[in-house]
Protein backbone atom coordinates (compact mmCIF):
# COMPACT_ATOMS: atom_id res chain seq x y z
CA UNK A 1 0.00 0.00 0.00
CA UNK A 2 2.77 2.45 0.93
CA UNK A 3 4.56 1.94 -2.40
CA UNK A 4 1.31 2.58 -4.26
CA UNK A 5 0.62 5.66 -2.14
CA UNK A 6 4.10 7.05 -2.77
CA UNK A 7 3.66 6.43 -6.48
CA UNK A 8 0.32 8.28 -6.51
CA UNK A 9 1.78 11.21 -4.57
CA UNK A 10 4.78 11.50 -6.90
CA UNK A 11 2.61 11.22 -9.99
CA UNK A 12 0.26 13.98 -8.83
CA UNK A 13 2.70 16.14 -6.86
CA UNK A 14 2.66 19.01 -9.37
CA UNK A 15 -1.13 19.30 -9.30
CA UNK A 16 -1.38 19.01 -5.50
CA UNK A 17 1.35 21.56 -4.83
CA UNK A 18 -0.01 23.95 -7.45
CA UNK A 19 -3.53 23.89 -6.00
CA UNK A 20 -2.23 24.42 -2.45
CA UNK A 21 0.05 27.27 -3.55
CA UNK A 22 -2.70 29.01 -5.52
CA UNK A 23 -5.12 28.61 -2.60
CA UNK A 24 -2.63 30.09 -0.11
CA UNK A 25 -1.84 33.02 -2.43
CA UNK A 26 -5.54 33.60 -3.00
CA UNK A 27 -6.23 33.67 0.73
CA UNK A 28 -3.34 36.06 1.38
CA UNK A 29 -4.47 38.36 -1.42
CA UNK A 30 -8.02 38.39 -0.10
CA UNK A 31 -6.91 39.00 3.50
CA UNK A 32 -4.69 41.93 2.47
CA UNK A 33 -7.29 43.42 0.12
CA UNK A 34 -9.45 46.40 1.18
CA UNK A 35 -12.68 44.53 0.39
CA UNK A 36 -15.50 44.22 2.90
CA UNK A 37 -15.37 41.39 5.43
CA UNK A 38 -18.37 39.60 3.92
CA UNK A 39 -16.77 39.67 0.46
CA UNK A 40 -13.47 38.34 1.80
CA UNK A 41 -15.14 35.44 3.59
CA UNK A 42 -17.27 34.58 0.54
CA UNK A 43 -14.25 34.56 -1.80
CA UNK A 44 -12.21 32.37 0.56
CA UNK A 45 -15.10 29.91 0.97
CA UNK A 46 -15.52 29.67 -2.82
CA UNK A 47 -11.75 29.21 -3.30
CA UNK A 48 -11.61 26.41 -0.71
CA UNK A 49 -14.66 24.69 -2.22
CA UNK A 50 -13.06 24.86 -5.68
CA UNK A 51 -9.83 23.35 -4.30
CA UNK A 52 -11.84 20.63 -2.54
CA UNK A 53 -13.62 19.74 -5.79
CA UNK A 54 -10.31 19.56 -7.67
CA UNK A 55 -8.78 17.33 -5.00
CA UNK A 56 -11.86 15.11 -4.90
CA UNK A 57 -11.91 14.62 -8.67
CA UNK A 58 -8.18 13.94 -8.64
CA UNK A 59 -8.59 11.33 -5.90
CA UNK A 60 -11.33 9.53 -7.81
CA UNK A 61 -9.21 9.61 -10.98
CA UNK A 62 -6.30 8.10 -9.03
CA UNK A 63 -8.46 5.23 -7.79
CA UNK A 64 -9.97 4.73 -11.24
CA UNK A 65 -6.53 4.70 -12.89
CA UNK A 66 -5.16 2.18 -10.39
CA UNK A 67 -7.97 -0.35 -10.74
CA UNK A 68 -7.96 0.01 -14.55
CA UNK A 69 -4.24 -0.79 -14.65
CA UNK A 70 -4.42 -3.72 -12.25
CA UNK A 71 -4.06 -6.30 -15.03
CA UNK A 72 -1.02 -4.50 -16.48
CA UNK A 73 1.04 -4.31 -13.28
CA UNK A 74 4.23 -6.37 -13.28
CA UNK A 75 4.20 -6.82 -9.52
CA UNK A 76 1.10 -8.23 -7.79
CA UNK A 77 -0.71 -5.79 -5.50
CA UNK A 78 -3.28 -6.78 -2.91
CA UNK A 79 -6.72 -5.74 -4.13
CA UNK A 80 -7.65 -3.75 -1.04
CA UNK A 81 -4.32 -1.91 -1.25
CA UNK A 82 -5.90 0.15 -4.03
CA UNK A 83 -8.60 1.19 -1.59
CA UNK A 84 -6.28 1.93 1.35
CA UNK A 85 -3.79 3.85 -0.79
CA UNK A 86 -6.49 5.98 -2.39
CA UNK A 87 -8.20 6.48 0.96
CA UNK A 88 -5.01 7.68 2.68
CA UNK A 89 -4.24 9.82 -0.37
CA UNK A 90 -7.66 11.47 -0.14
CA UNK A 91 -7.41 11.99 3.63
CA UNK A 92 -3.98 13.64 3.27
CA UNK A 93 -5.39 15.99 0.65
CA UNK A 94 -8.35 16.76 2.89
CA UNK A 95 -6.06 17.51 5.84
CA UNK A 96 -4.03 19.89 3.67
CA UNK A 97 -7.19 21.80 2.76
CA UNK A 98 -8.33 21.85 6.40
CA UNK A 99 -5.00 23.33 7.51
CA UNK A 100 -4.98 25.99 4.77
CA UNK A 101 -8.66 26.87 5.14
CA UNK A 102 -8.48 26.66 8.94
CA UNK A 103 -5.62 29.15 9.00
CA UNK A 104 -7.72 31.72 7.14
CA UNK A 105 -10.74 30.99 9.32
CA UNK A 106 -8.69 31.40 12.49
CA UNK A 107 -7.40 34.75 11.23
CA UNK A 108 -10.90 36.10 10.65
CA UNK A 109 -12.21 34.82 13.98
CA UNK A 110 -9.28 36.32 15.90
CA UNK A 111 -9.43 39.57 13.99
CA UNK A 112 -13.14 40.25 13.89
CA UNK A 113 -14.94 38.12 16.47
CA UNK A 114 -12.95 36.82 19.41
CA UNK A 115 -16.17 36.04 21.31
CA UNK A 116 -17.25 33.25 18.96
CA UNK A 117 -13.75 31.76 18.91
CA UNK A 118 -13.52 31.90 22.69
CA UNK A 119 -16.89 30.20 23.14
CA UNK A 120 -15.98 27.51 20.62
CA UNK A 121 -12.71 26.75 22.43
CA UNK A 122 -14.60 26.42 25.72
CA UNK A 123 -16.87 23.69 24.37
CA UNK A 124 -16.49 20.42 26.33
CA UNK A 125 -13.80 17.97 25.21
CA UNK A 126 -16.39 15.31 24.34
CA UNK A 127 -18.01 17.75 21.91
CA UNK A 128 -14.77 18.21 20.00
CA UNK A 129 -14.04 14.48 20.19
CA UNK A 130 -17.49 13.70 18.78
CA UNK A 131 -17.04 16.21 15.98
CA UNK A 132 -13.61 14.81 15.11
CA UNK A 133 -14.82 11.19 15.09
CA UNK A 134 -17.82 12.03 12.95
CA UNK A 135 -15.68 14.06 10.54
CA UNK A 136 -13.24 11.16 10.08
CA UNK A 137 -15.93 8.53 9.64
CA UNK A 138 -18.00 10.71 7.30
CA UNK A 139 -14.91 11.31 5.15
CA UNK A 140 -14.00 7.61 4.98
CA UNK A 141 -17.59 6.55 4.29
CA UNK A 142 -17.92 9.16 1.54
CA UNK A 143 -14.74 8.03 -0.19
CA UNK A 144 -15.77 4.36 -0.01
CA UNK A 145 -19.16 5.19 -1.51
CA UNK A 146 -17.47 6.81 -4.51
CA UNK A 147 -14.94 3.97 -4.81
CA UNK A 148 -17.60 1.27 -4.91
CA UNK A 149 -19.49 3.20 -7.59
CA UNK A 150 -16.34 3.48 -9.71
CA UNK A 151 -15.52 -0.22 -9.26
CA UNK A 152 -19.06 -1.25 -10.21
CA UNK A 153 -19.11 1.04 -13.24
CA UNK A 154 -15.74 -0.26 -14.46
CA UNK A 155 -16.86 -3.87 -13.99
CA UNK A 156 -20.04 -3.26 -16.01
CA UNK A 157 -18.66 -1.43 -19.02
CA UNK A 158 -15.49 -0.02 -20.55
CA UNK A 159 -17.13 2.77 -22.53
CA UNK A 160 -19.49 5.23 -20.93
CA UNK A 161 -18.32 4.31 -17.43
CA UNK A 162 -18.80 7.91 -16.26
CA UNK A 163 -22.51 7.94 -17.06
CA UNK A 164 -23.02 4.45 -15.67
CA UNK A 165 -21.20 5.50 -12.52
CA UNK A 166 -23.28 8.67 -12.22
CA UNK A 167 -26.48 6.66 -12.50
CA UNK A 168 -25.21 4.11 -9.96
CA UNK A 169 -24.24 6.89 -7.55
CA UNK A 170 -27.66 8.55 -7.73
CA UNK A 171 -29.50 5.25 -7.28
CA UNK A 172 -27.22 3.95 -4.50
CA UNK A 173 -27.13 7.18 -2.51
CA UNK A 174 -30.91 7.60 -2.80
CA UNK A 175 -31.52 3.99 -1.73
CA UNK A 176 -29.16 4.26 1.27
CA UNK A 177 -30.68 7.56 2.35
CA UNK A 178 -34.23 6.19 2.06
CA UNK A 179 -33.40 3.00 3.97
CA UNK A 180 -31.53 4.84 6.72
CA UNK A 181 -34.38 7.31 7.08
CA UNK A 182 -36.85 4.44 7.25
CA UNK A 183 -34.92 2.49 9.87
CA UNK A 184 -33.46 5.21 12.06
CA UNK A 185 -35.08 8.50 11.03
CA UNK A 186 -31.60 9.73 10.16
CA UNK A 187 -30.43 11.49 7.00
CA UNK A 188 -27.28 9.78 5.72
CA UNK A 189 -26.27 12.95 3.86
CA UNK A 190 -26.31 15.04 7.04
CA UNK A 191 -23.00 15.05 8.96
CA UNK A 192 -22.48 15.67 12.65
CA UNK A 193 -25.56 14.03 14.12
CA UNK A 194 -23.80 12.96 17.31
CA UNK A 195 -22.99 16.50 18.43
CA UNK A 196 -24.97 19.58 17.52
CA UNK A 197 -24.51 23.13 18.72
CA UNK A 198 -26.11 26.50 18.02
CA UNK A 199 -25.28 30.15 18.29
CA UNK A 200 -27.52 32.14 20.61
CA UNK A 201 -27.95 35.63 19.21
CA UNK A 202 -29.23 37.08 22.47
CA UNK A 203 -26.19 36.08 24.53
CA UNK A 204 -23.58 35.57 21.82
CA UNK A 205 -22.75 32.12 23.16
CA UNK A 206 -22.12 28.89 21.24
CA UNK A 207 -23.91 26.11 23.10
CA UNK A 208 -23.91 22.37 22.47
CA UNK A 209 -27.17 20.47 22.45
CA UNK A 210 -27.04 17.24 24.51
CA UNK A 211 -28.38 14.10 22.89
CA UNK A 212 -31.51 12.54 24.28
CA UNK A 213 -31.59 8.77 24.84
CA UNK A 214 -33.77 8.26 21.76
CA UNK A 215 -31.49 10.39 19.58
CA UNK A 216 -28.46 8.53 20.91
CA UNK A 217 -29.88 5.12 20.01
CA UNK A 218 -30.87 6.38 16.56
CA UNK A 219 -27.37 7.72 16.01
CA UNK A 220 -25.71 4.47 17.10
CA UNK A 221 -28.06 2.50 14.85
CA UNK A 222 -27.29 4.77 11.91
CA UNK A 223 -23.56 4.60 12.64
CA UNK A 224 -23.65 0.78 12.79
CA UNK A 225 -25.62 0.67 9.55
CA UNK A 226 -23.09 2.86 7.72
CA UNK A 227 -20.22 0.88 9.22
CA UNK A 228 -21.69 -2.36 7.87
CA UNK A 229 -22.21 -0.64 4.52
CA UNK A 230 -18.56 0.42 4.48
CA UNK A 231 -17.47 -3.19 5.06
CA UNK A 232 -19.85 -4.34 2.32
CA UNK A 233 -18.40 -1.70 -0.02
CA UNK A 234 -14.92 -3.16 0.55
CA UNK A 235 -16.10 -6.68 -0.36
CA UNK A 236 -17.88 -5.38 -3.47
CA UNK A 237 -14.78 -3.46 -4.59
CA UNK A 238 -12.60 -6.52 -4.01
CA UNK A 239 -14.99 -8.70 -6.05
CA UNK A 240 -15.24 -6.18 -8.89
CA UNK A 241 -11.49 -5.77 -9.21
CA UNK A 242 -10.61 -9.47 -8.92
CA UNK A 243 -13.46 -11.05 -10.88
CA UNK A 244 -14.29 -8.45 -13.48
CA UNK A 245 -11.67 -5.75 -14.00
CA UNK A 246 -8.51 -7.81 -13.45
CA UNK A 247 -9.76 -10.51 -15.83
CA UNK A 248 -9.89 -8.10 -18.78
Amino acid sequence: MMKLLKYDLRRNANLLLAVCAVLILCELAVILSPAMLEVKIAVIIVANLAAAVIFMINNLRVFDYNIKSVSRRLLPVNTLSYVWASLVYGILNTLALIVIGGGAGLYFFRRYDMLILGNAIQLPAYVWLGLALEAVFTTVYGFLLFYVVIALARSITKKGAFWVGLLLFLVLSAAVDWLENLLFSEDSTQPFNLVTFHYENSTGVIASDPLTAAEGWRWFGSFGFELLLSIAFLFVIKWCVEKRIEAR
